[in-house]
């Protein structure tokens, strides 16, 4: 058995808290622009349409700078809204660029990797928003590398990205990659249509209709650090998050 050396994480809902992410800036902008309706319906149907839109990037159906305008247009026509939606969507990702939540255990599990793991992101979206994002949290220095599919030209799960990515961490062979990530429909999908371990992250314990069968599932991101260790070729190490 190859040991794992390069780890390739995702970063919404993997290791950046995506949702707290995006009801922060759909406040912030909603606000900033004076928009009085309830916002509880703004993040229902904004969500809802976001979400549409981002699986139609992953299956190329639409491009991003297509997405960036018609998530905020579909919005708008549904509720209502007279203001511009390309003047909201650039104040939306203001906002969002600042929003740098980590998901539980994600920086102490990644301090306990770094010392012995290549450490880099593979992410779906935007190139300046998600430096921005990734920049400002207390994970910005342990990854070697940050892969975004805003500079490779194609997203997760084409293999186009994993070409860049492993070319980008200097890896030749596959069975030392691994990746780590929440969405079946792109990172696991892609992971194992491109031939490399995939580990779904499955905090909600949702089930897997997909037809992708990951090679491992884990609740929480601290199980991975028993996965590693009993997965390294010298035999079961330990992995201890520190406690300071």
């Amino acid at each position: 058995m190859t040991a794992y050396r390069y780890l390739l994480f995702d970063a919404d809902d993997t290791l950046l808290d995506f949702r707290r992410c995006e009801r922060e800036a759909l406040a912030g902008a909603l606000n900033e622009a004076g928009i009085d309706l309830a916002y509880d319906d703004c993040l229902t149907c904004y969500s809802a349409i976001n979400r549409a839109l981002w699986l139609d990037y992953e299956q190329n159906k639409i491009t991003q700078t297509e997405l960036r305008g018609e998530r905020f247009r579909r919005m708008f026509a549904q509720l209502g809204i007279g203001q511009d939606p390309e003047d909201f969507g650039a104040l939306y990702l203001r906002h969002f660029a600042a929003g740098s939540f980590l998901t539980s255990d994600a920086l102490a599990v990644c301090d306990a990797l770094k010392p012995r793991f290549d450490l880099s992101i593979i992410t779906n979206g935007i190139r300046d928003v998600q430096y921005s994002r990734i920049g400002g949290s207390e994970l910005k220095d342990h990854f070697d590398h940050i892969i975004v599919s805003d500079d490779v030209g194609f997203a997760k799960p084409a293999p186009e990205i994993f070409d860049y990515a492993l070319r980008q961490i200097g890896c030749e062979d596959k069975s030392q990659v691994l990746i780590v990530g929440d969405s079946l429909s792109s990172d696991i999908r892609g992971g194992s249509a491109y031939g490399i371990d995939t580990c779904w992250y499955n905090p909600e314990h949702a089930e897997n209709r997909s037809g992708v069968r990951p090679t491992y599932e884990i609740a929480s991101l601290t199980e991975l650090l028993t996965l590693l260790a009993a997965e390294a070729a010298e035999g079961p190490r330990e992995l201890k998050i520190r406690q300071d």
